[in-house]
């Protein structure tokens, strides 16, 4: 066979093996040297060397044994082997077919797939991996193509939706995903989801999936892609059924602890309103009793009555306060006052012990410390009162010291210190960490010595931090102790006060002055108008509830109405709020035995001008009279 020019010169440039064999002797007549390259053959050495003796695969040696018996096989990309001069073995893919015209050899072109091969092998290690991958996680997984067609799943998505083997072996995608489907709570809405979120929509999507037989799966799905191609959608699906139903048991816990709380406050509201009202009538007529003619007996006796009957109101108030204060239903007030003021308040009402007991009652300011405050007077003399009042019954011989002092200064905000010190038993150190504790003293024996429920100090404590503050105790035994407290609060400009009325004869009401009482307790009734009667009221009209209120009003006009806050048919609050829809003016003061919800707040907010607590003193009523009568 003769071959031009440029013919030999393409077979020379050529990249793959090209071998021309004789097929009667089957050795090889010529060879381009890529295949001197690749094989590593010397060209004298390869030529006349049988092709037999380097193609080494079982299916070569068929092939030739059929070319030598006069056969005319051909081969179109087949793998084969040939073995190379060093000894090793070069993977192929081959083509053979005869040459046409002359002495009709064969014709061998044979390229290396060794870098096919490791590639192919890499392939399916990482298919291996991924599919480990995917049977190891414990979430559900499924692939599906840009057609919708399921390109893949792991056997945990299998378990969880519980597909039969016979669904799996038919890939069948159509029955597979209609199966899935119907397992939902909500078949039609998920069928509709999965076509709006296709396999070839970018972004994530995540949905919570209610199945019929009560589990709860999560799906989570985002876009496969191939560079910026995307090729189809992974959905990984998480059994969440035992979280679905801890969170279920969470929330029936906390409906039931809200229900709890809220049983407790209204159980407190009730009981506030239940005993304090016939305690108003006691204390009320206790006090109306001492203003009348008694011999001396007859007064030792009512004296006795009223202080056993605010003792015991003083009982209840310290449990109902450290009832709102737990239930988190007491709001601080914000009101204008003077240090100096209510010091002196508390030396005066503490005047009656020291002479009893011939202590000595000390009070000092430090100089610099502001006088005028914006903060809650109240709460700040609860506190006081209550340290105070250890002080002396701890105390028997020697002096009670108060003090006060600036700690810091921000802007208008001021912190301040209080001390009270006192010369009395002292307190153990191993059991001042508990006297802040509810319910606890340092020796649960002076409960019997000397009295108390056990919430006075952690009711201050409790005060003290809703001010923004502190409080603690320096002490030793038979050294008497310090009990101080910090709190927050803001400096107010001074302004001129006129001077409050010093008894009760100083504030009268006008003659002309027509006042209605609104009260269903006839006890209360009585107090409240016997007191009133006190500060030279003429002209009193009562009504026993809301409904009987609207009318008097509807028929009369009066200067100040008391109206109890919780009575029946038609309480205080709605009866006013229908008085101000009607458009009535008249002053109206809300009364209530109620101490645990938010009272003041809530009788503001229904149209009232003011609110007073039961029981009812005479200097309450005084006020209440010289703020919505008198300056009218």
């Amino acid at each position: 066979m003769s071959h031009t020019a440029p013919e030999i010169a393409l077979l020379a440039a050529a990249s793959e093996i090209l071998l021309l064999v004789d097929p009667g002797s089957l050795e090889i007549r010529a060879a381009n040297p890529a295949a001197l390259q690749l094989l590593g053959y010397p060209q004298d050495d390869l030529i006349g060397k049988p092709i037999t003796d380097i193609e080494c695969a079982l299916s070569d040696v068929f092939f030739w044994e059929e070319v030598r018996n006069g056969g005319n096989p051909e081969l179109i990309d087949a793998e084969g082997m040939y073995q190379c001069a060093d000894g090793e073995m070069l993977a192929t893919s081959k083509s053979v077919f005869r040459e046409s015209g002359g002495p009709g050899w064969i014709v061998i072109r044979a390229r290396s797939i060794v870098h096919q091969k490791q590639a192919e092998e890499e392939l399916a290690m990482m298919t291996s991996q991924l599919r480990a991958t995917l049977e190891a996680t414990a979430d559900g997984i499924m692939v599906r193509d840009r057609h919708g067609q399921i390109s893949n799943m792991n056997r945990r998505f299998s378990q969880m939706w519980r597909i039969p083997d016979d669904l799996l072996l038919r890939h069948e995608d159509k029955r597979l995903i209609h199966f899935i489907v119907n397992q939902l709570a909500d078949p039609v809405w998920y069928a509709k989801r999965i076509n709006e979120v296709g396999t070839d929509e970018d972004g994530e999507a995540f949905d919570t999936l209610a199945l019929a037989d009560g589990r709860m799966f999560e799906c989570k799905s985002r876009p496969a892609r191939h560079g910026e191609q995307i090729i189809g959608r992974v959905y990984c699906f998480t059994d969440v059924t035992q979280r679905h139903i801890a969170q279920q048991d969470l929330i029936a816990a906390r409906d039931a602890a809200t229900a709890a709380s809220r049983a407790k406050g209204e159980f407190l509201a009730m009981m506030s309103h239940e005993i304090r009202t016939p305690m108003n009538g006691i204390i009320g007529m206790a006090q109306l009793l001492e203003t009348t003619v008694l011999d001396a007996e007859q007064r030792d006796y009512v004296s006795t009555m009223r202080s056993s009957g605010e003792a015991l109101l003083a009982i209840i108030n310290d449990i109902l306060d450290y009832s709102k204060i737990e239930a988190r239903k007491l709001e601080l007030e914000r009101t204008r006052f003077r240090i100096g003021d209510l010091l002196g308040d508390l030396g005066r009402l503490f005047a009656i012990q020291m002479r009893s007991k011939n202590l000595d009652y000390q009070c000092e300011i430090a100089p610099g410390t502001p006088d005028c405050l914006l903060g809650d007077p109240v709460r700040l003399r609860q506190i006081l009162v209550n340290l105070i009042g250890n002080a002396f019954k701890f105390t028997e011989q020697g002096c009670i010291r108060v003090s006060v002092r600036e700690v810091s200064r921000q802007e208008a905000q001021v912190r301040l210190r209080f001390a009270v010190h006192d010369s009395g038993i002292g307190i153990p150190p191993d059991k001042q960490a508990h006297i802040f504790t509810p319910f606890e003293q340092a020796d649960m024996s002076t409960t019997r010595r000397f009295g108390g429920t056990g919430l006075g100090l952690s009711i201050c404590r409790m005060l003290c931090e809703l001010m923004g503050g502190q409080i603690g105790v320096r002490s030793e035994v038979g050294q008497g102790a310090e009990f101080w407290f910090e709190i927050c609060m803001e400096q107010a400009e001074m302004q001129s006060e006129s001077a409050a009325p010093a008894t009760e004869h100083d504030v009268l009401v006008p003659a002309h002055a027509r006042i209605l009482v609104v009260e269903d307790n006839t006890i209360n009734i009585m107090v409240l108008n016997n007191l009133l009667k006190k500060l030279g009221a003429q002209h009193i009209t009562t009504a026993r509830n809301g409904l009987e209120a609207l009318a008097a009003c509807r028929t009369a006009v009066y200067d100040v109405i008391f109206m109890d806050t919780h009575m029946p048919e038609m309480d205080g609050l709605c009866a006013t709020r229908e008085l101000r829809r009607e458009g009535l003016a008249t002053r109206i003061v809300g009364v209530s035995a109620d101490a645990m919800s938010d009272d003041r707040n809530v009788a503001l907010a229904s149209g009232m001008n003011d609110y007073i607590t039961k029981p009812v003193s005479l200097d309450a009523l005084r006020r209440a009279v010289d703020a919505w009568l008198l300056s009218a």
